[in-house]
Parts: C-alpha cells; structure tokens; sequence
C-alpha cells in the first residue's frame, strides 16, 4: 500500500509539472518572473499611462476560497462598489467575477482538475505594469501565486501594489522566507508609496516574526484591525496588509460566510506634490 501511495504522489508531481503556468506574451509593461520584474521596476513605465484620479484610494483583499460558495459573487458584487482595487487571492477564472472591474490582470497559481485558481487584480484603472511569477509548494509542488503592479501617480512617483499566497505545507520557513525575500527584494527596488496584500498563510510564530522582520526593514507598517475578523490558525491571522507611504483612513474585517476568510477593507490617503507645487487633498 505505501508503494501505491508513492506511486500516486509521483503521478500528482508530474502532472502538475505539465500543467504549470504559461508564460505571459511579450510586453514591455508586463513580466513573469522576479528577475523581468526587477527590470521593469527600474524603468520609469508606460509614458501615456494617467495619474490615479483619487487621493482618497479604496482597497480589498480577500481570500475567497475559489468561489466555492454560491453567495460569493453576490458579496463580491457590493464590496466591489466599495473599493477601487480589488486583490483576491483563490480567485478563479470566472468571467463573471473577473468582469467585477473594467481592468483585471490574473496570476495562476495552482490548476486543478477542471479549474485554474490564483490571484487577480481588479482594478478600476489599467495599472502602468504588472508582474506575475509563482513559487512551488516544497511538498506538493503546486505552485502559490504572487504579484506586483504600478500605478502612476500626479507627481510623478507611483504607488506599488503588491499581492501574495503564501506558501503553506512546509516544516521550516526556508522556502516561506525564499517567498518573501523575492518579494521584498522587488519592494526595495520601489522609493514610493508600497500596499502589500494579502493571505501571508503567517500561521506560525516564526513566519509571523520572519513577515515582521522583514517587512519593517523596509520601513513599513502592518495595518490593524478593531474588532478583528480575520481568520485565526494558532490564534495568528492568516491576512496581512502592509502600507508605506500613505495614510491609513480606515481598516474593516467584514464577517462572511461566503468563504473561509473574511475581507479586508482599507483605506488610505495618498498625498500627491504635483510639479506646479500644489498638493491633492
């Protein structure tokens, strides 16, 4: 029976090996891999790309359980009135929720028999660039999801978006921290506003403090929240929002039953010096 078992798991890995991710096509706005996403960062991105219109900018992470749920899409549906940027980690290949938002940018992570699942962005705005690459589950080798986008703002600098699935199934943190880092290395390579959202699988004591670490060297501020709904493994949330260079207005957990997480809310002021001297309020 062991045996049975290897041989199963072999078959798994294999066929997760051919159903891997396609590169994205050929685009000098878009990347796949950390290291074209790093020299994408370094440029100064698409000369026609507009401001954001908004200084007071609206943002949802949520974890939405691949849509398992019927009352999904109904809730999806409201919060997506309520927020500008969407970052859904599970997120499926739907029309009907990837059509929740005029711009969406989707990043696979793992396939299953008839579903691709992964992150998506939806946006009320088309990002100036966007970034999409995966790191492998160590046992399972499934792959988890990550993504960077830029959008420009009124004076010239722009704000960076960030979303993540954390790798879950692992004894140490080494692979976790490899996940993190690449992410991390990408942020340092940004001098203006930075949100980093999403389901940091941070279920343990050492990769809390790893996220913190980390995270904080790059001088950002975890957001909390009160009352907290987030959902607990070993009294840690799993969802984290990270800011940088913005003010943060407002922070909601939502209680829904909807998924197995509930949604994070926030919203932040982005104060905006245009050439001429005048500041967006």
């Amino acid at each position: 029976m062991p045996s049975l078992y290897f041989l199963l798991y072999l078959l798994f890995i294999q066929w997760q090996q051919a159903v891997l991710p396609e590169p994205l096509p050929a685009s000098p706005f878009s990347a796949d891999s950390p290291q074209s996403c790093a020299a994408l960062l370094t440029q100064p991105g698409e000369p026609v790309s507009l401001p954001l219109p908004v200084s007071e900018l609206r943002l949802l992470s949520w974890n939405i359980y691949k849509a398992a749920k019927p009352e999904l899409l109904t809730d999806l549906h409201a919060l997506s009135e309520q927020s500008h940027i969407m970052l859904l980690q599970e997120a499926i290949t739907d029309e009907a929720l990837l059509q929740l938002k005029p711009h969406t940018r989707f990043s696979p992570g793992y396939k299953g028999l008839n579903q691709q699942t992964g992150l998506a962005l939806l946006s009320d705005w088309s990002p100036q660039l966007y970034c999409r690459f995966y790191q492998r589950e160590p046992w399972l080798r499934t792959p988890k999801a990550s993504s960077i986008s830029r959008y420009p703002l009124a004076n010239g600098d722009s704000l960076l978006l960030v979303n993540m699935h954390g790798i879950n199934f692992t004894l140490g943190i080494s692979d976790y921290r490899q996940q993190l880092e690449r992410l991390s290395g990408l942020i340092k390579l940004h001098s203006g506003p930075v949100i980093f959202a999403g389901d940091f699988n941070s279920w343990s004591r050492a990769r809390w403090q790893l996220v913190q670490g980390l995270l904080s060297e790059l001088d950002m501020t975890r957001v909390s929240f009160t009352p907290d709904h987030r959902t607990r493994v070993f009294d840690l949330p799993l969802d984290q929002i990270w800011i940088r260079g913005v003010t943060l207005t407002s922070a909601q957990t939502l209680e829904r039953t909807s998924s197995d997480h509930n949604p994070l809310l926030v919203s932040v002021h982005i104060t905006t010096e245009e050439p001429g001297g005048d500041k967006q309020h």
